[in-house]
């Protein structure tokens, strides 16, 4: 994918990556963290066929966990995409997801692409009696080949990508960093605040764990591998230890 040295234009707009990147492999574009490349995969797919699979993950739509006041995130249909919206949306913008949306999207790659309703009781005892809970209800949303792609992208972007400091002692790991501009008070994305992220499931062969960190407004270091990656680290060594 040819990521034109760091920016493209859509809709007379101009976006810019972090850093100028040339020809990148998909591989790349997920380690280096390429917004030009994750635009023009998201180009490549077409405005409905992305659509379809941001919903087929679960996002614009509740979990239906046993929880009270759960919330759908913010999609918008094709139908009222401007000009820029895919560019947008394939790298994060113009779309509201939850945490919950996220390890359940993730916990789908892990899992051989089958996405799982989440649930919050695996068992209930009544005194002496032990109540397995139902597992839970499951859909195919994307083929088994392309979910171990997939693992074996996100094991990169944690071998050599932006993910590194979220390398495990004794396991493998993969998963993805996030860095998100907030909006601040002129409804525009903010220049100076910003939410740190890093999402991803050890080890990366037989998955046991999916963990998301998000980090609120980061003071000094901003992006998610610097500031998310390393508690994602600890929080999985010690899990899994």
């Amino acid at each position: 994918i040819n990521c034109q040295n760091g920016s493209i234009v859509l809709a007379g707009h101009t976006i810019h990556d972090h850093k100028p990147y040339g020809d990148l492999s998909v591989r790349r574009v997920m380690a280096d963290s390429s917004d030009v490349g994750a635009i023009k995969l998201g180009l490549r797919l077409g405005e409905d066929r992305l659509y379809r699979y941001i919903r087929a993950f679960g996002f614009g739509a509740e979990a239906n966990v046993d929880l009270p006041a759960e919330e759908r995130g913010l999609l918008k249909p094709p139908s009222r995409w401007s000009g820029i919206s895919i560019g947008e949306i394939s790298m994060g913008q113009e779309i509201g997801v939850t945490a919950l949306q996220m390890v359940s999207a993730y916990s789908a790659i892990a899992n051989g692409g089958i996405l799982f309703q989440p649930r919050i009781i695996r068992d209930v005892f009544l005194g002496d009696r032990h109540d397995p809970v139902p597992p839970p209800s499951g859909r195919r949303v994307v083929s088994q080949q392309t979910a171990a792609t997939m693992r074996d992208i996100f094991a990169e972007v944690v071998h050599s990508g932006t993910g590194m400091p979220a390398r495990l002692a004794g396991y493998s790991a993969g998963g993805k960093t996030g860095t998100a501009q907030k909006i601040d008070a002129s409804r525009t994305y903010s220049k100076t605040h910003y939410i740190a992220s890093f999402a991803g499931f050890a080890p990366v062969r037989q998955p046991a764990i999916t963990i998301l960190v998000i980090i609120d407004s980061p003071v000094g270091a901003i992006y998610g591998g610097e500031v998310a990656a390393p508690v994602f680290r600890s929080i999985a060594e010690q899990t899994l230890g």
